[in-house]
């Protein structure tokens, strides 16, 4: 089976601006020692798996070595299996195989904190604020959320019961899920009080259509003062990250990538962009990294808009990810062409040849470059320094506003009911003081009566008192939004700035 043409493109030719977890580096260099390193290496191999106790095969000693001479260099260069390439994939993209649900950790159990839109938990009928305290008959307590994510996704298309409490702690449901492919959105946007809200999580594929579909939300509503939010935005593909700033920075430079001299020539990425339409604040903290930085760094040298937040993290490096023939294949080609290729893509672009997919053993996510902001400046390992410093704490209840989805306003949940909204709704009331459990997908006895008074302060509840009708969403919709002024400092402050 071939690989897919475009996804060898795509490997070979896209550039990755993203943090990920550090891996040891090791310093030194050595001139001239991989003269004959051949039969060193083969040697070395041979004799571990003479002398090593347990069993050991090839691909796993050869595997080792690859990810030992990757993880040598800079945190961000590494040899990835296959496996490990289709979830640092996801990772940008935002796709995946699995349930569609976000987790945390909640006394000795797991909670669900968000359930995505058409994904296979929603389907189920599992719910933000539902409580898993068993997956597949394994009980949660005292379950890491990882091992807990590990057992949930199993292998694709594959069935999954997930034990879940609801409401009243006595009762519990079990759901059985299969497993399939789940797409969140990399980009949502926000329309209150004459002002904009985008937020982006990954300049992964999709962002871009994505955040175009919310600049035409701000045109259709004459919105043109913006509060873009990059708060714990890793980063994603350099060329998402150019994409999104053409539509907001005027002609010109938005980066710069430099590689090594002799390799490859350096790029500049500029700006069509003849007239700017929109006034900016800009919400940074010290996760915005990588490509995030590279469309910040923009902003603030064209002086489009302003940086807010604490100073980002600082990471100018720029990835490739290079696809690695097995041996076989390496010795296949080389007797063919005449030439030793390891680097699949060059077989593509070189020689048309497109290898099968078993001849692929892996891939090196490779740092071949740095970048510049239009300035010129070199921010990696210094970050970019807000404009208007503010650091952000969390109310005294640890609700986060910025994880609380507005409600939906397309039905009208009464007592008993189950559904996201409730959850949401519960955690507004809870953030406004009323006497609430812990929030839940449950309209129980005690949210229903919160809701009442919350109606009864409000003027009224055109459907009886307690019932989540469409104009006591509006309202805890309105109530969200100054909650967020309130306790999310560095919002409040962003939005400052625009009526400035």
């Amino acid at each position: 089976m071939k690989i897919r043409l475009p996804r060898l493109l795509i490997a070979s030719a896209l550039a990755i601006c993203l943090l990920l977890p550090q891996i040891a580096s090791a310093d030194g260099q050595n001139s001239g020692i991989l003269n004959g390193s051949d039969d060193y290496i083969v040697s070395i191999m041979e004799m571990i798996k003479e002398r090593y106790r347990f069993e050991v095969t090839d691909s796993e000693l050869l595997e080792g070595a690859l990810k030992g001479i990757f993880g040598s260099m800079d945190p961000y260069t590494e040899y990835m299996t296959a496996a490990e390439e289709e979830s640092f994939y996801e990772s940008i993209n935002g796709g995946y195989y699995g349930i569609g649900i976000s987790m945390s950790k909640i006394g000795d159990h797991i909670k669900v904190t968000k359930v995505f839109e058409s994904s296979p938990a929603e389907r189920a009928g599992v719910y933000a604020g539902d409580i898993i305290v068993s997956i597949g008959g394994v009980n949660t307590a005292d379950m890491a959320v990882k091992d807990a994510v590990e057992l949930i996704r199993g292998q694709k298309g594959s069935r999954v019961v997930l034990g879940i409490l609801r409401g009243d702690l006595r009762k519990q449901e079990d759901i059985e899920l299969l497993t399939g492919e789940v797409s969140m959105r990399l980009v949502k946007h926000d329309i209150s009080d004459g002002k904009g809200y985008i937020k982006i999580a990954s300049f992964g594929g999709a962002a871009v259509d994505e955040f175009i579909d919310a600049l035409k939300q701000m045109e259709d509503n004459g919105i043109r003062d913006i509060v873009l939010d990059l708060r714990d935005n890793s980063g994603g593909y350099v060329e998402a990250a150019v994409a999104i700033a053409s539509k907001l920075v005027p002609r010109g430079l938005v980066t710069r990538l430099e590689f090594k001299e002799g390799y490859k020539e350096n790029i500049k990425y500029e700006s069509p962009l003849d007239e700017v339409k929109y006034k900016l604040s800009v919400l940074v903290n010290r996760n915005t990294a990588s490509a995030s930085e590279i469309l910040a760094g923009a902003i603030q040298d064209t002086g489009v808009g302003r940086l807010v937040g604490e100073k980002t993290f600082g990471k100018a490096r720029v990835q490739y990810i290079v696809p690695i023939l097995t041996p076989e294949a390496y010795k296949k080609y080389s007797d063919e062409l005449g030439v030793k290729i390891v680097d699949a893509s060059k077989l593509l672009w070189e020689y048309g040849i497109n290898p099968a997919e078993e001849e692929i053993l892996g891939s090196s996510k490779i740092t071949m470059g740095v970048y510049t902001t239009p300035h010129g400046r070199m921010i990696d390992k210094v970050g970019l320094k807000p404009d208007v410093e503010v650091s952000r704490d969390l109310p005294g209840s640890g609700i986060d506003t910025d994880s609380i989805e507005n409600l939906t306003v397309t039905w009208k949940p009464g007592l008993n009911d189950e559904g996201g909204d409730i959850y949401y709704a519960e955690q507004i009331l809870k953030l406004l003081g009323y006497d609430i459990d812990e929030p839940d997908s449950l309209l129980d006895k005690k949210t229903y009566a919160a809701v009442g008074e919350f109606q009864k302060l409000k003027g009224g509840g055109p459907y009886g008192f307690g019932r989540l009708d469409f104009t006591t969403q509006k309202w805890l919709n309105e109530e969200l939004n100054r909650l967020r002024l309130e306790n999310d400092k560095q919002y409040a402050r962003a939005v400052e700035l625009l009526k400035n």
